[in-house]
């Protein structure tokens, strides 16, 4: 029995060194690699906040279809808020979203109806896009965020609650000491409305929101929140299952992302012409100054106005510290600890890895009004 199975080792040997040195003949190598497979996916966004432009770059010049698996296809969802993306989200009717920091954490807590994750950091800033105070028309000519500030005793004051804007707005009135005759709480449009009809002392709004009221005639900027320490920033996030289901889809969008804000950084004039493609009572030139133009030290101006962070920082993950914090104590959050499994870095790492690119991947710095190209 045993004589058997020794030749039949040597014969079952033989024929597999004839296989071989037969595909080796006739050009047999080994199996390609299989390519990923194609993916349907849904992606929220937002043309309406300077910090999810980098959503409209990838739609408006198909830079997913060079990044994703071949055949996959996107549907391209705007929102104005970030709660509808967050419901999206968890439901699974989205796959992908990027949007404000502060509905983004919230969505990070939610692990009983849906494992959301945050996998990118595609805006930080020093206070320039999200932290943004804005007064009436014929309010003073404030030499500094500081005198701004004090003006707004007494005032009727106003913002969107449970975003960016709120946080930084209610920090920097407690932290002044400051006593408005009321806060009220309005959504972003009302609030550019009710300038618009003289109803409001003070605000805090963000990007191209405040640019809007502003180039209008209607506002005028008071305070960024660059001279208190306040950043501003935003998310792409994911559902777990589809990364760990997909994972080069995932690693691919992040690629395209990282394509965007580099494009954000060196074509200012296209990116202002997509985004007005998106949006509504939008010029190019008004787009154009809500992301580009820096603004004058009396108001807290930065030279750095928009930065493609991308990976989870120190500062970034200070800022989600507090932001958690946050909506703990307007009792958003039942915690206000940073919840496990909240970030997961492995799709910005292999992608920024494969192209070969460090953090910050994009830094825009900030213009005079005098270098917008158009009339």
């Amino acid at each position: 029995m045993i004589k058997k199975f020794s030749h039949l080792a040597k014969v079952t040997g033989i024929v597999a060194g004839l296989l071989m040195f037969s595909a080796a003949v006739i050009g047999v190598g080994p199996a390609p690699v299989q390519a990923a497979e194609p993916v349907e996916i849904t992606y929220g966004y937002h043309p309406y906040w300077t910090g999810g432009w980098s959503g409209v770059v990838i739609k408006q010049m198909g830079l997913w279809k060079k990044y994703l698996p071949k055949g996959s296809k996107v549907n391209f969802e705007a929102h104005l808020p970030g709660p509808p993306m967050v419901i999206a989200l968890l439901a699974d009717k989205m796959q992908v979203g990027t949007m404000g920091y502060m509905p983004s954490l919230v969505a990070t807590t939610k692990k009983a109806q849906g494992d959301i994750r945050l996998v990118s950091v595609p805006m930080i800033s020093n206070g320039q896009n999200c932290n943004l105070i804005v007064v009436r028309k014929d309010a003073p000519d404030f030499k500094s965020p500081k005198e701004a500030i004090q003006w707004m005793n007494g005032k009727m004051l106003a913002v969107h609650r449970g975003t960016c804007a709120n946080r930084f707005f209610e920090s920097v009135i407690k932290d002044n000491k400051v006593k408005p005759k009321r806060l009220q709480y309005m959504t972003i449009e009302v609030i550019a409305s009710s300038f618009e009809a003289g109803k409001l002392d003070a605000a805090a709004m963000w990007e191209p929101h405040a640019r809007k009221v502003v180039e209008q005639g209607f506002a005028k900027y008071a305070a960024t929140g660059s001279p208190y320490g306040e950043l501003d920033a935003n998310f792409t996030l994911m559902r777990q299952d589809f990364i760990e289901k997909h994972p080069e889809a995932a690693k691919g969008w992040i690629k395209a992302e990282i394509e965007a804000l580099q494009i954000m950084q060196k074509d200012p004039m296209a990116v202002a012409n997509m985004v007005m493609k998106e949006t509504q009572g939008y010029t190019p030139k008004i787009l154009w100054k809500a992301l580009y133009e820096r603004h004058p030290d009396s108001a807290g101006g930065d030279d750095i106005v928009y930065v493609g962070e991308m990976v989870f920082s120190p500062r970034v993950l200070d800022l989600m510290k507090k932001g958690y914090e946050f909506l703990h104590s307007i009792k958003v959050l039942k915690s206000g600890d940073i919840p496990k499994g909240a970030i997961n870095e492995g799709p910005v790492t292999e992608a920024m890895k494969e192209m070969g690119v460090t953090a910050p991947v994009a830094v825009i710095k900030g213009m005079p009004a005098s270098a917008y190209p158009g009339k």
